[in-house]
Formats: C-alpha cells, sequence, structure tokens
C-alpha cells in the first residue's frame, strides 16, 4: 500500500533528509560519537568503528592523525596549521540566530570533538612518564580553548595573563 492517507501532499525533496531514510550526515556524526563513547569506556580499538571513522575522517578532508589515540592535539595542529582555528570555541554554542544548519559542519566538529575529548579523558591506566603529562597538559589547554575558556581555566582556575 503506497496510498497516502494522511490527504496532504508530500513535502517537496530538500535539504532536510527524509523522515523514512537515513540522514547521511546524521549517520556520520554518530559513527564519530560512538567510536567516541566506544574508545572511552574501553581501550581496546573496534575495527568496524575504526574503519568507518577513517572513512568519514578521510571523505571530510581531516587528517587520519585525528583518530590515532598517541597523536597529540599540538601535533595534528604543526603538520596542519589551519586545524588550530577550528579548535577555538569548537563546543561553545553557535550565535545562529536563523535555525540553519551546517550538517556537514556538525560532522566535521564531531571529528575534531572526539580528538579533544579522548586525549584528555581516555588517557589509560598505566605509569605516566613525563612526557605522556606533558603532551596530557598539552590536550587539556585544547580542550580550554575548544570551550571557549582562557588557558588554564579548568586546571586550578587561573587563566595565564
Amino acid at each position: 500500500m503506497s496510498e497516502d492517507l494522511t490527504g496532504q501532499q508530500p513535502a517537496p525533496a530538500g535539504p532536510d533528509p527524509s523522515p523514512t531514510g537515513p540522514d547521511p550526515y546524521d549517520n556520520r556524526r554518530q559513527v564519530l560519537y560512538w567510536r567516541l563513547l566506544a574508545r572511552l569506556f574501553d581501550g581496546e580499538e573496534q575495527p568496524a568503528l575504526e574503519s568507518a571513522s577513517l572513512g568519514v575522517v578521510e571523505d571530510i578532508g581531516l587528517p587520519s592523525a585525528l583518530l590515532d589515540p598517541g597523536t597529540s592535539v599540538d601535533s595534528v595542529v604543526q603538520r596542519h596549521p589551519e586545524l588550530a582555528d577550528e579548535f577555538d570555541g569548537l563546543m561553545t554554542p553557535d550565535d545562529d540566530a536563523a535555525g540553519s544548519r551546517d550538517r556537514a559542519a556538525e560532522v566535521r566538529r564531531a571529528a575534531l570533538v572526539s580528538k579533544v575529548l579522548l586525549n584528555v579523558f581516555a588517557t589509560g591506566s598505566s605509569t605516566v612518564t613525563a612526557e605522556q603529562l606533558a603532551r596530557w597538559q598539552s590536550d587539556a589547554g585544547w580542550l580550554e580553548r575548544a570551550l571557549g575558556g582562557p588557558p588554564g581555566g579548568l586546571r586550578g582556575g587561573r587563566a595565564a595573563g
């Protein structure tokens, strides 16, 4: 039965996804967030999520180093300086009064947010070297920037000044 029982005309095709079909932007963003959750709660890689995330990151033109938990945000930004500005205020609310959403930008933001959160919160439970501590402190600084806060704002509340 393909008859419309509501008596209403179907909505014209546009940028919004069909209520019956999956939205590719939502799917991509969900893959990245599922990977984030999996890595936060279990250090083991989930091969399906890792390969799907790699496909998403490569498709949107971001470096695969974003998915490597051993690579600091500093290292990624040194190799790809154009990403530095994208981390500033990354997790602050948008002032979008028009209500329109850039769904591709949401996927990109999900990849960058995942990198910062994993590097700060999925650190493992083994002995920490001075180098690892320094890398974590640097990544925590990138998290502060992403949250729109001053340097040191999350670590003792004292901003550099």
